[in-house]
């Protein structure tokens, strides 16, 4: 490899035999060499390959501001996140969660607390996520000996949200995450009851709703016909399972209201499903009473 610039002595960007770029991290990997230079391979300790969507004045200025070690330890939980867990992500999240760390050490060392909203509705919605964000305050305290406030787990668990999705920045997750947060107040006001969103059933209509969400903000889906492609599951649903149906029609505004976009009978239909399944598998209430629409 040789290097393509330096950022520090610790930190460069490199071109492969490939030609391929990718950050290389290693203490003094860059000391005293210049663009052109060779890489001395047992001094990377860490590498990735920079996002596309990573301008280079981005790329610049982060790697350049935030300390290899943290570079090295964001590094490291992405590969935890997606060899150990196996979990899938649209765009490498380590200049984000790299620098949400580093400001966060600085923080601590100021004795400066933040308060994040949202902090219920993360943990019950996220649960993976979470468990994520506090296995890396854990690094943190290992790799720097600074604890860090457990309610950082929040960020970072969203951090990791928004990765697995093609988002920009943090504001459209903290959108879907209000707007699944409403929708639970509609369902357990449709039936009267608390939803438990630790419930495995509430974990796959999440994960519904997140793929819903992200398809339809992003647009992906053609919406040229209101027509739905099941009407016999439609129409089943509509007469079997008429509150579910009812509360899907709620949820569905909500959504529409939020997205700025028509939905088609066929996301109703799924909704109703999903809803139905719930209030069976929480509340065991297969009701066909309707509620008010």
């Amino acid at each position: 490899m040789r290097i393509s610039r330096i950022y520090n002595n610790n930190v460069a960007l490199a071109t492969t035999f490939k030609g391929q770029e990718i950050v290389v991290i290693g203490k003094g990997l860059a000391f005293g060499k210049r663009k052109g230079d060779m890489i001395d391979p047992t001094k990377v300790e860490q590498t990735f390959v920079p996002d596309a969507s990573t301008t280079n004045e981005r790329l610049t200025w982060s790697l350049e501001q935030i300390p290899s070690e943290i570079l090295s330890l964001a590094t490291e939980l992405e590969q935890q996140v997606t060899q150990k867990h196996g979990i899938k992500i649209a765009h490498s999240f380590i200049i984000p969660l790299a620098d949400h760390l580093n400001y966060a050490l600085v923080r601590a060392q100021e004795g400066v607390t933040v308060d994040y909203p949202l902090t219920l509705e993360v943990t019950q919605l996220y649960p993976t996520e979470v468990e994520f964000g506090y296995r890396a305050l854990q690094l943190v305290l290992e790799r720097t000996g600074v604890k860090l406030p457990e309610n950082e787990a929040i960020p970072l668990a969203l951090h990791l949200v928004n990765s697995q999705f093609d988002y920009e920045d943090m504001s459209r997750t903290f959108r879907m995450t209000e707007v699944f947060a409403q929708i639970f107040d509609i369902i357990g006001t449709s039936y009267g009851h608390e939803v438990d969103q630790t419930a495995m059933s509430v974990a796959r209509f999440v994960t519904h709703l997140r793929y819903l969400f992200v398809r339809t903000d992003q647009k992906a889906q053609a919406r040229a016909s209101a027509e739905t492609s099941m009407p016999l599951v439609t129409e089943a649903m509509r007469t079997s399972y008429p509150k579910a149906f009812a509360c899907a029609r709620k949820v569905l505004l909500l959504l529409e209201m939020h997205l700025s976009q028509e939905l088609t009978d066929d996301e109703l239909t799924y909704l109703a499903i999903h809803i139905a399944r719930l209030a069976r598998e929480l509340w065991n209430d297969d009701s066909t009473e309707t509620v008010d629409a």
